[in-house]
């Protein structure tokens, strides 16, 4: 997938972040064990309407997983004081964000070379552990375009430049302390 490739999954990314992050906590917490098991739950399937909307084709396994790990990422429960927050950050590289949340090289590699259905699985623990570090608020179109371009080696290695670059830049700031 192409930046331009990329550029065309912002919009529906960003509605899919927001849109998880204003659901309730049962919606959300059934799209964290699988939107699609049995029929699907109503929040997929609103889901899926919106890509549908967005000219993506959502009723995919790809999106499955997109969607899945958005909302593993998304906080728990209800806060009527403060508006939720989505989980897209552009300014956060996804390579970036597995760095700091101490995946290690071994998990990024197996990742990052998985076949397409293995890899949706390992995306999904990866957000797992992502979200339980605090480092779950990152730019989701990488981790959409890494999903959804499965002969594609291009997101894999963004993935991949990121995350050395922020390993290097912690080692530069070490040294120099």
């Amino acid at each position: 997938m192409t930046e331009s490739g990329s550029s065309t999954l912002r919009p529906p990314v960003k509605k899919v972040a927001e849109s998880i992050a204003h659901f309730g906590p049962g919606p959300a917490a059934a799209l964290r064990r699988g939107p699609a098991s049995g029929s699907g739950t109503a929040a997929y399937w609103r889901l899926v309407a919106l890509l549908e909307e967005k000219g993506q084709a959502g009723e995919d396994p790809g999106w499955e997983t997109v969607i899945q790990s958005i909302a593993v990422l998304t906080p728990r429960g209800q806060d009527r004081h403060k508006q939720p927050k989505s989980r897209h950050n552009p300014s956060v590289a996804m390579g970036e964000a597995l760095y700091h949340a101490g995946f290690s090289e071994l998990r990024l590699a197996r990742m990052l070379n998985a076949p397409p259905s293995t890899r949706r699985r390992l995306v999904v623990r990866a957000c797992r552990r992502l979200f339980a570090s605090g480092y779950g608020r990152f730019d989701l179109v990488t981790l959409a375009s890494f999903v959804l371009a499965e002969h594609s080696h291009e997101p894999a290695r963004r993935i991949a430049r990121d995350y050395y670059r922020a390993e290097a830049m912690a080692r530069r700031s070490t040294s120099a302390s």
